[in-house]
């Protein structure tokens, strides 16, 4: 039997995210890393499709942060959590990449994988079957509280086109969405948080000139920040 893929990480996971209190205590950790080895290849997750690898561009790609490898990643399988699993995001296709013990590179069953915290990222996948009125597909958790804000990765590709050559050129974009009362709302500006919000418009409009946060500047960081303080304030 393969070993699991066990790879410490410390230094590749960075600050924003401690894996152990994520999803479990330390000595539910302890149980978690006893049964990914029991199980090793014959895990559930190593099931997808085989995963074909694109091309780089001039200037961007389609994965997330323009990596095209592996990060050790923890994840929630089916109900299952498993630590250390190689995983990458290949954004313009809405697809997570994992790397099994046989080496090779498949894709992770969507109606399986809930939770994947990624290179300082936590994503879950969102089923419009499930009733929610935004487009299926992975999402990145930026708060979860009594509101929830979500956003939508997406690459773009352009043209690029010389007297010699047809390059493709992929952009950085995304989509912010907030959830309130069951419901998504897609949100682009300052005023379309405070008009979700609009029962605590002075509280809010105070708590921005307060805190000198600026919208334009990190719009996705100041849409969690505002949900929070509307939770806080609403309870």
């Amino acid at each position: 039997m393969v070993a699991a893929l066990v790879v410490c990480l410390s230094g590749v996971y960075a600050q924003n995210i401690k894996p152990d209190s994520a999803f479990y205590s330390q000595a539910a950790g302890r149980a978690i890393d006893l049964f990914n080895t029991a199980i090793a290849d014959q895990s559930e997750i190593y099931n997808g499709v085989v995963y074909e690898f694109t091309p780089r561009g001039p200037k961007g790609s389609v994965y997330l942060d323009d990596k095209n490898f592996c990060t050790p990643s923890l994840i929630r399988y089916n109900g299952t959590a498993y630590k250390n699993i190689p995983v990458m995001y290949d954004v313009f296709n809405d697809e997570m990449v994992a790397f099994s013990p046989a080496s090779v590179y498949f894709i992770l069953r969507q109606e399986k994988l809930t939770d994947v915290y990624l290179a300082g990222h936590h994503f879950i996948y969102v089923d419009a079957a499930n009733g929610a009125d935004i487009k299926p597909g992975y999402y990145d958790v930026l708060y979860d509280g009594k509101t929830t804000v979500l956003v939508k990765l997406i690459k773009t590709p352009h043209k690029s086109v010389t007297e010699t050559v047809v390059e493709v050129i992929y952009s950085d974009e995304s989509e912010i969405y907030i959830k309130k009362s069951g419901k998504f709302m897609q949100v682009d500006s300052k005023g379309d948080v405070i008009s979700i919000f609009k029962d605590r418009k002075k509280e809010l409009k105070q708590y921005l000139r307060s805190n000198k946060i600026k919208f334009n500047e990190d719009k996705e960081g100041s849409v969690a920040r505002l949900a929070r303080y509307y939770d806080q304030i609403t309870h």
